[in-house]
């Protein structure tokens, strides 16, 4: 299953498990994931250094 790895601008990495990359989303407020368990999480544009999908 793919897994999206969020870098902020601090440097910390954190890892969330989606169905595919298209669950992932660029949007005016900045970026919208929907994990696979159905949460959706929302990043300011200022606070993600950068995101990456890798496959598990």
């Amino acid at each position: 299953m793919p897994v999206a790895e969020v870098t902020t601008t601090d440097l910390r990495k954190t890892r969330y498990q989606v169905e595919s990359k298209d669950d992932i989303r660029k949007t005016r407020e900045g970026y919208k994931i929907e994990t696979a368990d159905g949460d959706v999480l929302r990043f300011s544009e200022e606070d993600v250094e950068s995101i990456s999908v890798v496959e598990e």
